[in-house]
This record gives structure tokens, sequence and C-alpha cells, in this order.
């Protein structure tokens, strides 16, 4: 049973003076209303309204049970107006969970670009090496790639993670270019933990090297360094790909693209929630990120 139960018969009876009145106002019977109010008195262990033929009032007792409730029904009403403007405009604290071994300094600085628009957000980040550490609960959106595996998450596609083939110009100097995935073998190859590149089409090849890291930082310096052939996300390594420190095939096989989205749970959003997701989908096109670096590309080739 709820412990508001008779709550708001009672303040209706008081403010109108009458069990009748009380009644009118709420659109039940008389005797419904003398009912659910015995029944509170009965649960709180006490008499509250004094009745008499001509007037009721309240005992004691009745008098600070009415003034705590009148009070906690005024916080209700306040609260409520308060959680109203999260939903009207974006206030309030996001929590964004990230998903991403290659880093999130992309991502980041997305997060920066949005939180210069919404002062009024307080944003915190948190970021995991592995997607499996991200739990939906605990965030108020998160960013995933690939597919999404809970079909009870609602997500939007904002963009692609693009991974090139790439490497120091020394490096390419030296050992030319792969010229199919099997070509790998011949190259020092700077891969993560699994020791595999990943490519479009399904296709997955084991790669050796003497350089593996669970950071994409850790290799993209080395890749600047000369120390082999990597592939990595173009977002992680445009600025490279701009100043000629690294540069890249653009041979259609040599690329692996990755959905990205942005997840949030079902029900009602807030106000900066939503203006978040907005933002991902306006800011991002949703299109391969390859037309727009065709000039910072190199061709393949040995």
């Amino acid at each position: 049973m709820s412990a508001w139960r008779g709550v708001d018969e009672f303040l209706a009876v008081v403010a109108t003076g009458s069990f009748t009145a009380a009644a009118d106002q709420l659109g039940v019977s008389k005797s419904f209303i003398s009912k659910i109010v015995g029944e509170l008195e009965a649960r709180v262990g006490t008499q509250l309204i004094v009745r008499t033929t001509r007037r009721l009032s309240l005992t004691a007792a009745g008098e600070i049970f009415y003034e705590r409730c009148q009070a906690m029904r005024d916080d209700i009403a306040d609260l409520e107006r308060s959680m109203a403007q999260f939903q009207s405009h974006p206030v309030g604290r996001l929590r964004v969970g990230l998903s991403d071994i290659f880093g999130s300094d992309f991502m980041s600085a997305l997060l920066a670009e949005f939180s210069a628009q919404h002062p009024e957000i307080a944003i915190e980040v948190i970021a995991y090496l592995r997607e499996s550490e991200l739990v939906a609960e605990s965030f108020d959106v998160m960013v995933r790639y690939g597919r999404l595996e809970n079909s009870s998450l609602r997500a939007r596609l904002f963009g692609y993670l693009s991974y090139c083939l790439c490497a120091s110009p020394d490096y390419v100097a030296e050992h030319g270019w792969p010229t199919s995935p099997d070509d790998l073998g011949r190259h020092n190859c700077l891969s993560d933990l699994s020791g595999q590149f990943h490519f479009n089409g399904g296709i997955q090849t084991r790669v050796s090297g003497k350089w593996t890291s669970n950071s994409g930082i850790a290799l993209r310096w080395a890749a600047r360094r000369g120390l082999g052939l990597a592939h990595l996300p173009i977002s992680v390594i445009r600025t490279d790909l701009v100043d000629g420190s690294i540069v890249a095939m653009a041979d259609d096989w040599t690329f692996h693209d990755k959905e990205v989205r942005v997840v949030f749970s079902p029900g009602i959003l807030p106000a900066a929630t939503r203006a978040f997701i907005d933002f991902l989908t306006s800011r991002i096109s949703r299109t391969l990120i390859r037309p727009w670096m065709t000039d910072i590309l190199r061709p393949g080739g040995a």
C-alpha cells in the first residue's frame, strides 16, 4: 500500500472544510472520502480530524500531519517544476561513455565543442579500452563502434571510424606498400594486441611485427618513427597526414569502415541528452571519411 494513500483526500477535506466538498472537488463519493481518511488515521495510529454535526476540526496530531503533508506536496510540485527544465532546455549533467582503444582525442574534441555551446551542461567523460566494460545504465549516452549487439538499446548512426594502412614516408621509401592483404607478411606491422588487421568485406589478416600496443596513440608514434606499417583510424592520424609525417594508402582494399553510433536507453530523454545526440548527427556527416581526405591520402603501390 502506498504511504501517500489517503493523504490527498485528507488535505482536500481540510482545505474545503467538509467531506462533501472534498468529494466534489476530487470527483468521488463522500463515503469514499470518509472511508479512505479513516484508513489513513488507522494507518498512522491516531485521530486526525474531529467530526461533529456542525463542523470539522483538526486534532493536535492532525495539525502537525497536515502541515508536514502540505509541505511535502509543495516540495513535490517544486521538484516537478525543476524536472521540467531538463526537458525544456539543455541543463544538468551529461555522462558520456567512450570505448576506443585508439584513444578518444577526436570524440573529446567534439565533446569540448558541444560543451562550449552548452555551458549549462556539466560534461563527464569516461573512456574504456574495452567495449565490454561499458554498461548502459552507467551513462546517459555511449559511443559504440561496429554492430550493436544489445537490441534493447536505442542508437543513431552518426559517422564511420575509417581505418587506413599508413606508415612514415621513410618506411614507405625503404619497403614500399603492400599489394594485397597477403603481402602484409613481408612487412613489420604495428598492431593492437590481437595481432590482426581487419579490412572491409570481413577480411582479417594475421600480421607480425616488433611493436604491439592496446593504445592507438602508441601505434601512431611508432608509425611516425618509421618502425613499421600500421592500420589506424584516419581520425587518429589526420594531423600527421596533413603535415606529411605519416602517409596512407588510398587503395580500396586497405580500408576498414566501422559504423559509429551514439547509444542511449529507451524512454524520455532529458534535453541535454537530446541536444548531444542532435549535435553529433548534425556535426558529423554520415558518410565515409575518405572523400574529403582524397587530397591527403597517398596513392598505393610499390
